[in-house]
């Protein structure tokens, strides 16, 4: 009987523990880990506006935000003029969610958005749109180039992590819009969007398959790193960490020796009863 109970006790805790473990769906990854000063069109970016002209290129340093899963991990692209504009597949979606997680540190303030959505081809129809402005907030809208900005400032000079949500909606001119804005960590669990959701029936939905970096003025000073795209919250931000191999090890180890321990105590009370 003890046996049985012990070895119950240890399915138990080793199926708890693999529920945490979840199959990942990133579309795309990009760290930009290629040579300093590299133009990011020669490493699988492809220009669709203003091409040669001030190309978007490697930046010298990469990013790093706490917790972020592609922190610190190869260098960054550089917007900081007005030129080049780069995106890059991920592969058409027709259905369900699709969230661009990535890190960005603005250096110099300016009106207009600097990342996107857009399909395959990308065409001029772009969806998603990321902002900053002037005044130092972040802000996103469904297509129109005036966006809807947070209450929040960010510090020029200072990383964050941002994550834009695209819903799919069944329909026409209905797909959603949301903009999560990180300034320390990432939750493991989806929280409510800063900014969002957003819905413009004005514009027209797409199946979206590219993300794009602009560069819109030769004032703007961006820094974007750790791009990652995927079909869940957890694609992007990660899951809970579940114990390594040799932790459960020393949990295990616990839970037997506490099975035993109880089944020693009840054998010696039913000892002294008898007696």
């Amino acid at each position: 009987m003890k046996k049985i109970t012990i070895f119950a006790i240890f399915l138990a805790a080793l199926t708890l523990g693999f529920q945490g473990i979840g199959t990942a769906q990133v579309l795309l990854n990009e760290n930009f880990d290629y040579p300093a000063g590299d133009n990011i069109s020669a490493h699988g970016w492809t220009s669709h506006s203003g091409g040669g002209t001030q190309p978007i290129t490697v930046a010298a340093t990469g990013l790093t935000f706490p917790g972020y899963l592609d922190s610190g991990i190869g260098m960054a692209a550089l917007l900081d003029n007005n030129g080049e504009d780069d995106n890059k597949q991920f592969g058409v979606q027709t259905t369900g969610t699709i969230y661009t997680s990535f890190m960005v540190k603005v250096t110099t303030s300016a009106f207009g958005y600097f990342l996107h959505l857009g399909g395959d081809p990308i065409s001029t129809v772009f969806r998603g749109k990321v902002f900053m402005n002037a005044t130092n907030h972040f802000g996103v809208s469904v297509g129109n180039n005036v966006g809807t900005f947070a209450a929040a400032t960010y510090t020029p000079g200072t990383t964050y992590t941002l994550v834009l949500k695209y819903q799919i909606v069944a329909g026409t001119n209905n797909d959603i819009i949301s903009l999560f804005i990180f300034d320390s960590g990432m939750p493991y669990v989806e929280p409510a969007p800063t900014i969002g959701p957003l819905t413009d029936a004005t514009m027209t939905d797409i199946a979206p398959a590219t993300v794009a970096l602009r560069q819109f003025i030769a004032t703007q000073n961006i820094t974007v790193d750790g791009i990652r795209v995927g079909k869940t919250w957890a694609d992007v931000a990660g899951v809970q960490p579940v114990p390594t191999l040799s932790e459960w090890g020393l949990i295990l180890l616990g839970v037997a020796l506490a099975g035993i321990g109880a089944f020693y105590i009840m054998r010696r009370r039913n000892s002294e009863l008898s007696v």
